[in-house]
């Protein structure tokens, strides 16, 4: 599945507030076959979502946004519970 340069900054560019979070897709439901490449994996995901920088989480609307950087999602959630942990306590 190829996504051109432009499609994919089409798909960025779609404002939260436009859409309805029904019509986004519930990536709690969604399962992805860790055992194949990475490569495959994205592909994959992508192919489910339609769009990879909105989607649904539960009844919430979620805009998505990615970088290149050395940190995992994980790296990011757990610096995001330390912070939270800090404020609250």
């Amino acid at each position: 599945m190829y996504i051109s340069e432009g499609r994919l900054q089409e798909m960025k560019q779609v404002d939260i507030h436009d859409v309805s979070p029904d019509t986004l897709v519930d990536i709690t439901e969604i399962e992805i076959d860790t055992k194949k490449p990475v490569s495959a994996r994205i592909e994959d995901y992508v192919q489910k979502v339609g769009n990879p920088f909105l989607v649904r989480v539960g009844e919430y609307a979620v805009k998505i946004g990615y970088t290149d950087c050395e940190e995992t999602l994980n790296d990011r959630m757990k610096q995001y519970i330390e912070k939270m942990a800090e404020i609250k306590y």
